[in-house]
């Protein structure tokens, strides 16, 4: 079956970049459920792979569930429902990001990953390389892997890349987790900067730290995906849209508009 993309209301290309100072309130963002498709992509077997129902924490919200079955078609080599912002790409310089993900309770363990939430690469110059940010859950754990190359496209290998895992702790179901990254995404050694907060925890920093590939452009994803088997028949995420915001951003910003709202403020984020 297809994969479902569909375009950008030709409006909301007008105005795109009007909100650099602030989360951006035209890319991504929360929607209804008929105007899904006017701020986001799909890549998924089916359109029936996500819906839309209440916060099984109960705060009201109404979020995005994707799931996968054993019987579905790869899209894109992957077996994946996961969804990303029209018109984000960003090749360098300052950008945020917020994703929440929840585990629903009838989470199967199984030391297979699973690609929950993720900063890709939609760019030829990075085909064939990991993302430069992923969260998984491999097993009962769940971690985030950084990957960054500086070597130009025609050198750039999976072999020559850059690669660190952050494990995060046990993979906890019926909760929320909400990262936020703000990145200066930057390919050349010894430039670029990453932090990274999950529940306000700040659990990475680096500075003059490439994270990037060169000419890459790089937009982020919510949903589930497999790197590789399956290993179980089924697999639902539950996320809460994806936010992306300018320079100026802040944390708390982010985290004000997250499922985690109530119980981080800022007096509880990590600075």
């Amino acid at each position: 079956m297809s994969t479902f993309k569909q375009a950008c209301l030709l409006s909301s290309l007008l105005f795109c970049g009007a909100a650099s100072a602030q989360i951006d309130p035209l890319i991504g963002g929360v929607t209804t459920p008929s105007a899904f498709y006017d701020r986001y992509a799909l890549d998924s077997a089916s359109g029936g792979n996500i819906s839309f129902i209440p916060d099984p924490a109960g705060s009201g919200r109404t979020v995005v569930s994707s799931v996968v079955r054993s019987t579905d078609t790869p899209v894109g080599g992957l077996m994946r429902t996961d969804y990303y912002p029209l018109n984000e790409s960003t090749a360098s310089g300052v950008r945020w990001y917020g994703i929440s993900v929840f585990l629903p309770a009838d989470w199967v363990v199984h030391p297979n990953p699973t690609v929950i939430a993720q900063i890709d690469s939609s760019s030829t110059n990075a085909a064939g390389q990991a993302a430069p940010l992923t969260l998984l859950v491999r097993g009962g754990g769940l971690e985030l892997n950084l990957n960054t190359n500086f070597f130009d496209p025609a050198n750039a290998t999976a072999d020559n890349s850059a690669r660190q895992v952050i494990q995060l702790g046990p993979a906890i179901t019926n909760r929320w987790y909400c990262l936020v990254v703000r990145a200066d995404w930057e390919a050349a050694l010894a430039t670029g900067a990453t932090t990274m907060w999950m529940n306000g925890e700040k659990v990475f920093n680096a500075a003059n730290s490439s994270n990037s590939y060169y000419g890459a452009l790089q937009r982020p994803r919510a949903g589930v995906s497999f790197p590789g088997l399956m290993g179980v028949t089924e697999r639902t995420v539950i996320s809460d849209f994806i936010r992306v915001g300018g320079a100026t951003t802040t944390t708390l910003q982010m985290y004000q508009n997250s499922p985690c709202s109530t119980f981080i403020n800022g007096s509880t984020i990590q600075w």
